[in-house]
């Protein structure tokens, strides 16, 4: 019994489904939406459509109509054992940039938009380049990611704690 209530607790689709997703994003009850599972929980939808101001700006200056991109969330939870310790080194690291070897060539990954958040777990930062937020609990890191077409980067953020929120209260 444990081991099924383990599993359901690290299964990252059973802390967000789709009823929460809809109701986060205020995704329309007509607009389908999809899971992707692979090592984390993906749902995928179609944004919204261009405004009429948009399209005649688009029709004005003679550019293609724009487009609806897709909008996401991701949720990813990796067991840990020390995930305070995890999480401050992935700060530092992504704060300061760091080279990857790929490919047999050196690369440089810059310094990301990085931020401490707080009131989230046991810490949080907010990773604006990614619009990722990680959050580190006792046993683990929460990773939400998302993309919305139409939202400034602190509604980004703010969308990704909800997530969090609603995941940990759910542990």
């Amino acid at each position: 019994m444990f081991g099924l209530l383990f599993a359901l607790a690290l299964d990252p689709c059973a802390l967000l489904p789709e009823l929460d997703v809809r109701q986060i994003f205020e995704v329309p009850a007509n607009t389908p939406v999809r899971q992707v599972r692979a090592d984390s929980c993906t749902y995928i939808w179609m944004g919204l459509p261009p405004s009429t101001a948009e399209l005649r700006a688009a029709l004005r200056s003679g550019r293609k109509r724009p487009s609806r991109d897709n909008e996401s969330v991701s949720l990813r939870i990796e067991p840990l054992a020390k995930p305070l310790a995890e999480i401050e080194t992935r700060f530092d690291k992504l704060a300061k940039g760091y080279n990857v070897d790929r490919d047999g060539e050196q690369r440089v990954v810059k310094p990301q938009q990085i931020a401490w958040v707080g009131g989230l777990g046991e810490k949080a930062y907010w990773n604006a380049s990614l619009s990722q937020l990680v959050v580190a609990r006792k046993d683990a890191l929460i990773s939400v990611v998302v993309k919305r077409v139409v939202s400034k980067p602190e509604d980004l953020a703010g969308l990704a704690q909800t997530i969090a929120q609603s995941v940990l209260r759910k542990q």
